[in-house]
């Protein structure tokens, strides 16, 4: 890639500029390669210690040379030099090196192979346990021969984890837990959870295992007793509305040469499910046909859900990698109107056809087929701060058509179609944009139905100045024959942030999000940007009834690397149209828009 021209001595040619050349010296295999400029400023604090506690030196020239030893150094959450952060170190137990030796997919006796170590560095960045990792090469005391350097540092998991998001002055959302997420040192979740919404609290234990028994088995387990919030928030009273559980065993496509992939999920939810307008139920209005007196009826209904999956794949190809999976999908979905519900039959009749999805239960074998290119960069300060994000670029594809069969099991005969393709181009060294379509549908009895359409653009800028990056995303959606009385919505933390939450819905969507994005700015041991942003959106039950709507606003985006890899986000919106125009809506939450 050309090297773009920096001004000597500026600040983009201090920061962005050294780490750019260093990037691309080592991939030109020059023997002046700098390994540890090549990283970011977490990175190479980490990788710094790690060379000095164990002595090791980067070798500049590691290839052609066969691979001595895998080393690992795993730091401890708080590395930093402040007698007081490593006291919280006494509530952690740092990975088990010999996890993380798992984890790689290299050997020693293997020739250094570039693409293998970066695949091993991303099978390494998971958000749940690591905020670092930088694998690098180190001089081997075998003359020839060259050893490898993985540097991790684990993120705090004996703690009360805690995602939000508060919107029009109400926690709508909270997902909290008091877990270990690193038992025993071996990258284990052992965690009592609870998932709230505006209706309701989801309370009980995760598990998850990504290594069962050292065979790469990925194991995951929760089962919760739903209460009704507004009896504990408001009355102090237990209520036990339903439940729901999840499991999944699998041994997935660990690694890019891997060849097969199986697995079996089973999943149930019996409880109430509910639609809201901003903080409040959103409501059906039925008019008696012969008074024309209306009564509005809370949408809100039981539904018993359940179902399982089984699947296998097989993997192959080089330049274009390529999986064939079959499986086979049982479902059974039965809703019905709450016992409360206090309409008479003619009322209840018209709340079930406009209000509840389809009652059914579906068999379904299907054959899926994808492909995509292994070829991926490494960004920064995209969906989060200063730490290394993974981007696969060129073409994909995932194509998967179902079969309902009634001798199975299935109420109806049906066909099911549901297909993605995308393409993900770079832009200079750390920007992308990308494209991507999806379409789905259902053949039932000669009849279409259930069918969706989306198209997606994508992208972020490199950094301008090494100071701030554009990120843009634009989507429309649209259904078409629907039978599950389903429907797009926007407003607040689905989109146009200076509006309801939910405030518009309809059969097509339209959305647009642009911010300017400062990089981060080291304080203490936070990383701290700006934002400035401009939504754009609607939904409707056609093109022609929506109507665009606009909001503007600025924010902050804090990143505590110790404890979390996503952002705390804090936004202050204002709607430039409709009833709450001009008035500033606030939003707080965790993750990234983009």
């Amino acid at each position: 890639m050309p090297r773009q021209a920096l001004a000597p001595g500026s600040a983009a040619e201090s920061a962005r500029g050294a780490r750019q050349r260093a990037e691309e010296s080592c991939a030109a295999r020059d023997p002046g390669c700098d390994w540890i400029a090549a990283l970011s400023s977490l990175e190479r604090g980490s990788v710094a210690r790690a060379l000095a506690a164990r002595g090791y030196e980067p070798d500049p020239l590691p290839w052609g040379k066969v691979i001595g030893a895998i080393r690992i150094y795993n730091e401890e959450v708080f590395a930093e030099p402040s007698p007081f952060l490593r006291f919280f170190n006494h509530f952690h137990v740092t990975t088990k090196e010999s996890t993380i030796h798992s984890e790689a997919v290299v050997r020693a006796g293997e020739v250094w192979d570039q693409e293998r170590i970066e695949e091993t560095a991303r099978r390494l960045r998971d958000p749940l346990w690591t905020s670092v990792v930088a694998v690098i090469p180190v001089k081997a005391a075998a003359p020839g021969t060259v050893d490898v350097l993985i540097v991790t540092r684990d993120i705090w998991s004996l703690r009360f984890n805690t995602q939000y998001t508060f919107q029009q002055g109400k926690l709508t959302n909270l997902t909290t837990s008091l877990s270990e997420n690193n038992f025993l040192g071996r990258r284990d979740v052992l965690s009592a959870a609870m998932t709230m919404d505006q209706g309701a609290m989801a309370i009980g234990p995760l598990f998850i295992d990504k290594n069962l028994l050292g065979e790469h088995l990925d194991f995951r387990a929760r089962v919760d007793d739903i209460l009704t919030r507004d009896d504990l928030t408001k009355h102090s009273t237990l209520h036990s509305e339903g439940s729901d559980s999840t499991i999944t065993l699998s041994r997935p496509l660990w690694s890019l040469a891997s060849e097969w992939a199986a697995g079996a999920s089973f999943t149930h939810r019996f409880a109430i499910d509910r639609q809201f307008l901003g903080t409040q139920l959103r409501t059906y209005p039925y008019t008696d046909p012969e008074t024309m007196q209306v009564t509005a009826f809370d949408r809100a209904y039981e539904m018993r859900r359940w179902g399982t999956n089984a699947f296998v794949t097989r993997q192959w190809g080089d330049e274009l990698k390529q999986q064939l999976s079959l499986g086979h999908g049982f479902n059974s979905q039965r809703p019905h109107p709450l016992d409360s519900f206090t309409g008479d039959d003619l009322q209840r009749a018209a709340f079930i056809a406009a209000v509840l999805p389809r009652s059914e239960v579906t068999s379904v074998p299907y054959i899926e087929y994808s492909f995509f290119t292994p070829r991926y960069r490494t960004l920064r300060n995209v969906t989060t701060f200063d730490l290394a994000e993974d981007l696969r670029t060129g073409p994909d594809l995932d194509i998967s058509v179902g079969v309902g069969l009634k001798w199975l099991g299935s109420d109806h005969f049906f066909q099911r179609l549901s297909s993605a393709v995308g393409w993900t181009f770079p832009w200079a060294r750390d920007g992308f944009v990308r494209v991507a379509a999806g379409l789905g549908g259902r053949r039932q009895h000669g009849d279409l139905i259930d069918n969706t359409a989306t198209v997606l653009v994508r992208g972020a800028t490199p950094p301008i100045a090494d100071t701030v990056r554009i990120l843009a995303q634009s989507s429309v959606s649209t259904r078409w024959n629907d039978t599950q009385n389903q429907f797009y919505a926007i407003g607040s933390d689905s989109g146009l942030r200076g509006f309801q939450i939910n405030e518009f819905i309809g059969q097509r969507y339209f959305n647009l999000q642009v911010e300017a994005r400062t990089l981060p700015y080291p304080i203490w041991v936070l990383r701290i940007g700006g934002v400035v942003f401009y939504d754009a959106g609607g939904a409707a039950n056609s093109l022609a009834e929506m109507a665009l709507h606009q909001d503007a606003g600025l924010g902050v985006r804090i990143l505590i690397p110790q404890t979390s890899a996503q952002l705390l986000k804090f936004d202050f919106a204002v709607p430039v149209d409709g009833r709450s125009r001009g008035t500033i809506r606030f939003l707080a939450g965790f993750g990234s828009e983009f």
